[in-house]
């Protein structure tokens, strides 16, 4: 059997253990919820109003659509490209990557503690 077709029967033996999102509708809504997060609902307004107001939405819609959704795309082909988590998909991307998918886990671990911080003080 060749590289190929082991690669092949072992990606399809990963995703019939894995979950799944039942319909392309429900993967926009989680990535949705993904990318909207806390921080632009709860401090987004904040930082408009210390910041000029409306001059502020201007470089803020700048760099969502310059870097933002370009790197959010990005990681998501790698993602289904690949069928695994980010250090695996960058590691299975090119050899020596694997430290980039790393970094966003120990980026989502840091924005998770940043929230619970913030839930923590706001019950208190």
């Amino acid at each position: 059997m060749s590289t190929t077709g082991r690669r092949a029967t072992a990606q399809a033996a990963d995703e019939g253990r894995r979950g799944a999102f039942s319909s392309r509708r429900v993967f926009i809504l989680a990535a949705i919820g993904s990318a909207v997060g806390l921080g632009n609902i709860w401090r987004f307004p904040y930082v408009a109003y210390e910041n000029g107001g409306g001059a502020f939405v201007v470089p803020y819609l700048v760099a969502l659509l310059t870097a933002g959704i370009p790197f959010l795309l990005l990681d998501y082909a790698i993602g289904h490209r690949h069928r695994g988590s980010a250090p695996l998909s960058f590691a299975r991307l090119r050899r020596g990557a694997e430290g980039l998918g790393w970094w966003q886990v120990a980026i989502c671990f840091l924005i998770a503690v940043y929230y619970a911080a913030v839930l923590a003080w706001a019950l208190s």
